[in-house]
């Protein structure tokens, strides 16, 4: 059994990491985890990991900081590094220090970390005299297709001068030229459904399918590359057509048959969005960016489209704000639920979305928004003695939310979880422990003054009582729990770009902004301003 360590300045990501696989089945045991490379290098001194699963990018000390540090120490230690598509310029700095692999945060999945796991416990079987398994996994990594991929994603990181993308991309056999190059980003709708569907080992089928399926449709006469981004995105750089006064036909020609292939072959939906043309290989990362963007009017569209760079340009842009819920609209939603009337709730949710449209809110507004009324709505069940539902649909209500591809999506996750809890009004509610209905409180009200004393006033127990059960449940205080739980709030916020910092502050419970700057860098290591900045 070899030790194993998780660095990671996300919450999220460490618990998910630790829930992906069963560890233990595969040769490994958890012995400890840190936010960041400073509390990391302290574990690892301490715990002696034999593999560490590190962040790149991190506050106090990043992950490259990190790797250097433990190695003068465990000389014998292995390490995978995690990243974001556009931070590979650190990876390769990574691997010149000998890390064993990386993986790219938005493909990671329990297949392609077990597979990895394996060839990284093979190796320090070997190293340790032990007998090697007999499988080792197939590495593609010399293979031309590998190649090119990597090649696009090193332009989408932008680290590469013209002069070297001209010379690999002729060592490669590049087929598209770097005049007119044109950037399609393709996602595939509702993938978290899609996903469920399939069996994670089986992922590698889909891509391989979707791949197949546009190298066959796309016509010849399109010079082209197609890379695998991901389970549910991909690439296709082609250049514009030869004698073609203006290239957007073309692409929405291209596009629909891309769209419409793909429903016929697979039944897979399909979102499309298209950069404007550029020249130069270089300008593949921002082709690259514009592409995105344009799919980003995919979250206000109705169903499968092509998107286009030009058309989001012109169009005047939506606003960022704090969305709230007037005391008026409370009370009517309160009755609403109280009422269990889905009617009633189906209008009262399309006169909400109305005002939203009006006010033409941004993505990231409208998602906040659809956050508040769910916890409103679970802080409504709470105080009436019903636990909210986990997960419906096999996803928790705001991750339907968070991950639904459509604002039709969010609307209609909804009203299906508020259905949900229509529905279930007559269960029997399990007894919930003091600490955990301290959690629940503290998860629906840490935007407001809330206080030990006020939390135990509510579940009806004296504050010394649940100060004692609370640390010797939660290993934490009751007051350091609160802090973790508004930072880890505020971090989401932040990353949405959208909001003024002391607006973040007030969403979060702290109506001092000097307050919250200063609990803010004690814990995560920078300001704010800082931290904002790093994301983006």
């Amino acid at each position: 059994m070899y030790n194993l360590m998780i660095v990671d300045d996300e919450l999220l990501m460490r618990i998910g990491i630790r829930n992906m696989i069963q560890w233990e089945e595969h040769g490994f045991r958890i012995v400890g985890e840190a936010a960041n490379g400073k509390e990391g290098l302290e574990v690892a001194l301490a715990a002696s990991p034999d593999l560490i699963i590190t962040d790149i990018k991190m506050p106090v000390m990043d992950g490259l900081q990190f790797i250097r540090e433990v190695s003068k120490q465990r000389k014998k230690c292995q390490f995978i590094v995690l990243s974001n598509l556009d931070e590979l310029q650190y990876v390769k700095e990574a691997l010149k220090l000998h890390v064993a692999d990386y993986l790219i945060k938005s493909e990671l999945t329990s297949a392609a970390l077990m597979e990895l796991l394996a060839s990284i416990r093979e190796q320090l079987q070997l190293e340790s005299g032990q007998p090697a398994s007999a499988d080792h996994p197939y590495d593609d990594s010399s293979s031309i297709s590998h190649k090119k991929a990597e090649f696009f994603k090193d332009l989408i990181s932008g680290f590469m001068t013209e002069s070297e993308a001209d010379a690999r991309a002729e060592d490669l056999h590049i087929r598209v030229k770097p005049a007119d190059l044109i950037a399609l980003t393709l996602k595939v709708n509702h993938f978290e459904a899609i996903k469920r569907k399939y069996v994670e080992k089986d992922e590698k089928l889909l891509r391989f399918s979707i791949l197949n399926i546009l190298e066959e449709i796309i016509p010849s006469k399109w010079e082209k590359e197609i890379v695998v981004l991901s389970s549910s995105e991909y690439l296709i750089v082609v250049n514009k057509l030869e004698g073609s006064s203006s290239a957007r036909p073309d692409i929405e020609k291209l596009c629909a048959k891309i769209i419409a292939s793909l429903k016929d072959f697979t039944n897979l939906s399909v979102s499309v969005g298209a950069s404007a043309p550029a020249s130069g290989f270089s300008s593949v990362k921002s082709a690259y960016k514009q592409a995105e963007q344009a799919l980003g009017a995919r979250f206000f569209a109705s169903g499968p489209a092509t998107f286009f760079y030009d058309d989001k340009a012109e169009e005047p842009p939506r606003k960022a704000a704090n969305p709230k819920i007037s005391s008026e609209e409370e009370q009517l939603f309160f009755a609403m639920l109280s009422s269990a009337d889905k009617e009633q709730a189906g209008r009262f949710f399309a006169g909400l979305r109305s005002k939203l449209e009006q006010q033409r809110l941004d993505e990231s507004s409208i998602r906040l928004f659809y956050i508040l009324l769910l916890e409103k709505m679970n802080a409504y069940l709470s105080l009436a003695g019903k636990r909210p539902l986990s997960s419906f649909n096999g996803l928790s209500p705001y991750e339907n939310v968070l991950k639904g591809d459509s604002w039709e999506d969010v609307h209609h996750g909804l009203l299906d979880y508020v259905s949900c809890c229509f529905d279930q009004e007559g269960r029997v509610v399990e007894e919930s422990t003091y600490t955990g209905m301290a959690v629940d409180l503290i998860h629906t009200y840490f935007a407001e003054a809330i206080s030990l004393q006020s939390v135990a006033s509510q579940i009806n127990v004296s504050p010394s009582y649940l100060s004692r059960i609370f640390k010797q449940e939660k290993g934490v205080n009751f007051v350091s729990y609160l802090t973790e739980v508004r930072l880890e709030k505020a971090k989401i916020y932040l990353r949405s770009g959208k909001l003024k910092v002391y607006a973040v502050a007030e969403m979060v419970g702290y109506p001092n902004y000097t307050y919250f700057s200063k609990i803010f860098k004690k814990h995560v290591g920078v300001t704010p301003e800082e931290y904002r900045e790093q994301i983006h």
